[in-house]
């Protein structure tokens, strides 16, 4: 929903569209994502000690927990570092129209990649190649 409202925000025409993702984004980080992200690995680590024939050798539970370790670290460490500033940049008197733009695509950009690494993630686990 995120990356539908970024992109929305991205193509319109209202110069306050940025702003408002801008002003968006960290609230709804702090009271959805995070969340999710901690009950989804509190829940999968559950399902693997809780499964008799799991176990976190298995490789497809390696490359699950791989995978979802790379979507956190690009979500901590560069799209938070680039929603810090298209937060800065909006608020900032006599922000730059242009550089929020910018910010917000490469926002995007980090989005998109995060979710392309959880997509093949669900599939590791839906399929469990190796098993």
């Amino acid at each position: 929903m995120l990356m539908l409202l970024a992109a929305h925000a991205r193509s319109s025409s209202d110069p306050q569209a940025v702003t408002q993702f801008a002003r968006v984004l960290p609230f709804v980080g702090l009271r959805a994502l995070t969340p999710a992200v901690v009950i989804l690995l509190v829940t999968g680590v559950w399902m693997i000690l809780a499964g008799a024939g799991w176990s976190f050798s298995q490789f497809w539970v390696q490359l699950a927990l791989g995978l979802f370790a790379v979507a956190f670290l690009i979500g901590a460490l560069y799209m938070s570092r680039i929603g810090i500033q298209l937060q800065r940049a909006v608020t900032t008197a006599g922000a730059d129209a242009a550089t929020a733009t910018t910010l917000l695509t490469r926002w995007l950009v980090g989005y998109g990649i995060v979710l392309l690494v959880l997509v093949i993630a669900m599939w590791d686990m839906v399929f469990k190649p190796t098993i």
